[in-house]
């Protein structure tokens, strides 16, 4: 037999002896005088054993909900017994009544919170009943009013006109809606406790909590019957009823209807789990036989957090109890193969990663070198002809030796390597940022007509606009620009270049002084419009959005 069983037995062995005495103070308070004292001892064994039950409750019941409904109806019973202990000590007659009165607080309560524990059975420790039950107790509350009222309306109670006595009395309507619903509220929690006797998906019933409630029933019977035995031992109904309400719960208790810490000796017997239980100076309560051997005093109060480890593969962890501490070890020897596994994967991963790192590295200055190709390829795409002509003229600049062909020559190499350079650096600009601003194209062209300048050429240049371009468009203007100076470049004596950037089609205007005829520029750039007057040459070109 575990100690939880023992400890059971003895407190109930102790429990029905004081009863006993108790009953049998009652028989001897029948057959002499004075029984004041006797009857004080009587009523004190009863709320002696009623309060024991409720601190037992407090400590037991781990859902907090009935817990608390149990602790109320533990502690209404014990008003009742006070009550009627002081009811039946004095002798004013309106105090008694009263006191009688009294005794409906507990009547209408302990039936309507036994409904709420009931209904709280085989729920889970989160369950709260709805915001309904309110209502309930407003209810209780209403009739418990009625009742304390009673002496200014007599509708629970009437009284002859002799006086107002709880010695001679009958009942009024009000009582029997009294006493309907203590019976509705005592009818549906015993209903809803036996429904919840019977095991789902069985036809098999928890016979313990049937036990107190027959027992309730035929103490009813023989009570009302008058049975002579039953009014001499346990003629009191308010204690025996007490009595059969905490018999109730009890079963339902140890049946585990209502979920408690009873049963750690069983559990710890059965489990693989070194534990032990302590109180809250670390002495053992409860040990596993997976516990070899318990764990020190000294060692569990020197425990600075919730776990320790006690070797390279046990680990020692600690949880609070209400009443104690609870201690288990865990095997982490899987767990430490784990995490080399982890250390040693984390090293293969590290030595991957700087492989990886390598990889990336090269990688990266492959892309660096395949762009920086690509625009190599494009700048010598787009000025494959600039540098055909510059090798040209610098081929022939090597084999003159006129003075005045070198000059000229060497102007013509300066113009169009810094068109070369300024058209390279708006493919740069193009390609980071996606487009050209106005004032670069500004900056290429004002260093065309400083060299344009320098070589004779009389040229003036403006650019209308702030903003940016698309790079097509940027080009395009660059590339006119250009295209007519290379033509023209032999005999080009004046140039007047206009750009008219503000409008959504761009449009251009040159004027060109040469001998040079430049009608076949009109098949590179579509739209453009030349005139020709007095050795002066007038184009436009309207770059149309479909062009940029």
């Amino acid at each position: 037999m575990s100690k939880a069983a023992k400890k059971s037995i003895w407190i109930t062995a102790i429990a029905l002896l004081l009863i006993g005495i108790a009953m049998w103070l009652r028989y001897i308070s029948r057959s002499i005088d004075g029984t004041y004292g006797i009857t004080q001892i009587r009523s004190g064994i009863y709320i002696i054993l009623l309060s024991a039950w409720g601190v037992s409750v407090r400590n037991r019941i781990i859902q907090v909900q009935i817990r608390r409904y149990l602790l109320a109806i533990s502690g209404l019973m014990i008003f009742w017994l006070v009550l009627r202990t002081v009811k039946y000590s004095v002798s004013m007659t309106d105090l008694r009544r009263y006191l009688w009165y009294g005794y409906y607080i507990p009547l209408l309560f302990i039936p309507l919170l036994s409904v709420w524990v009931a209904r709280s059975l085989g729920k889970p420790q989160d369950y709260r009943i709805p915001f309904s039950k309110w209502l309930f107790y407003l209810t209780a509350g209403l009739l418990l009013l009625l009742v304390l009222t009673n002496d200014l309306h007599q509708w629970v109670f009437t009284f002859p006109d002799a006086g107002l006595s709880d010695d001679a009395y009958s009942y009024g309507p009000g009582y029997y809606v009294v006493a309907a619903w203590e019976i509705l509220c005592a009818a549906a929690a015993m209903g809803m406790i036996l429904f919840k006797c019977r095991l789902p998906h069985s036809r098999t019933f928890l016979c313990l909590p049937l036990i107190p409630f027959a027992l309730s029933l035929a103490y009813c019977y023989a009570y009302v019957t008058r049975i002579r035995w039953v009014w001499v031992l346990a003629g009191d109904m308010t204690v025996a009823q007490c009595l059969m309400i905490v018999g109730i719960f009890e079963s339902c208790i140890w049946c585990g209807l209502i979920p408690s810490n009873l049963g750690y000796d069983e559990l710890l017997e059965v489990t693989d789990l070194p534990i032990q239980i302590t109180d809250r100076d670390y002495r053992v309560q409860h040990a596993s036989a997976t516990m070899k051997e318990p764990l020190e005093n000294r060692r569990l109060q020197q425990m600075t957090s919730d776990s320790l480890l006690l070797d390279e593969n046990t680990l020692l962890k600690r949880h609070r109890l209400r009443w104690g501490y609870v201690f288990w070890k865990e095997d982490i020897t899987e767990l430490n193969k784990l995490q080399q596994r982890l250390e040693q994967t984390r090293e293969e991963l590290r030595d991957m990663g700087d492989v990886l790192a390598a990889e990336n590295e090269q990688q990266a200055k492959w892309l660096k070198l395949t762009e920086e190709n690509r625009l190599y390829d494009m700048m010598e795409k787009q000025t494959a002809c600039q540098i055909g002509m510059l090798k040209r003229w610098l081929d022939e600049l090597k084999e003159t030796d006129d003075p005045g062909r070198a000059r000229c020559l060497l102007g013509q190499v300066i113009i169009i390597g810094t068109y070369i350079k300024r058209r390279n650096n708006l493919i740069f600009i193009g390609v980071q940022q996606g487009e050209i601003s106005i004032r670069e194209l500004r900056l290429c062209l004002n260093e065309s007509m400083e060299n344009l300048t320098l070589h004779g050429v009389n040229c003036r240049i403006s650019v209308k606009g702030e903003g940016r371009l698309s790079v097509e468009q940027a080009a395009q203007i660059y590339d006119l620009f250009e295209a007519v100076v290379e033509e023209s470049l032999p005999t080009l004596q004046c140039i007047l270049f206009f750009v008219d950037a503000e409008k959504t089609e761009k449009e251009i205007h040159l004027s060109v002084q040469c001998d040079e005829v430049l009608c076949h520029l009109k098949e590179r750039f579509p739209g453009l419009m030349l005139e020709e007057e007095e050795g002066l040459s007038y184009l436009t070109w309207n770059m149309k959005k479909d062009r940029g």
